[in-house]
């Protein structure tokens, strides 16, 4: 799994992602273990950061993947089964400040190997 939040991230800031966050769910949510959060510039931006973690997760052989939202770009979401990616615009991002919507998550981000 770390090498697999580690290939995200690296997807991420590679297309200028920003505010990265990881919050670890592992044995809290039925629905992943882990939720990755960032901000892109713009919907250029977002789309760019959203096609290059999906390019990550196929060449990590991640077979079950769904992505919702890079028409408008202004949250696109990644379902990669044990992880799950929040790309969002800053507008957005503050409108429903999802970190504080999970706040009993372990924040493991930016320190992986902590």
């Amino acid at each position: 799994m770390l090498e697999k939040l580690e290939k995200i991230v690296e997807a991420i800031e590679n297309k200028k992602g920003e505010e990265i966050i990881i919050l670890d769910f592992e044995g809290k949510n039925s629905l992943c273990d882990y939720t990755i959060i960032c901000t892109g510039s713009s919907n250029r931006n977002i789309r760019a950061i959203s096609e290059e973690v999906e390019v990550k997760l196929r060449g990590l052989d991640q077979t079950k993947l769904h992505i919702e939202g890079q028409d408008e770009a202004h949250w696109v979401l990644i379902d990669g089964d044990d992880v799950i990616i929040h790309v969002l615009d800053q507008k957005t991002r503050d409108l429903y400040r999802l970190e504080e919507l999970w706040g009993d998550a372990n924040v493991v981000y930016p320190r992986l190997d902590a």
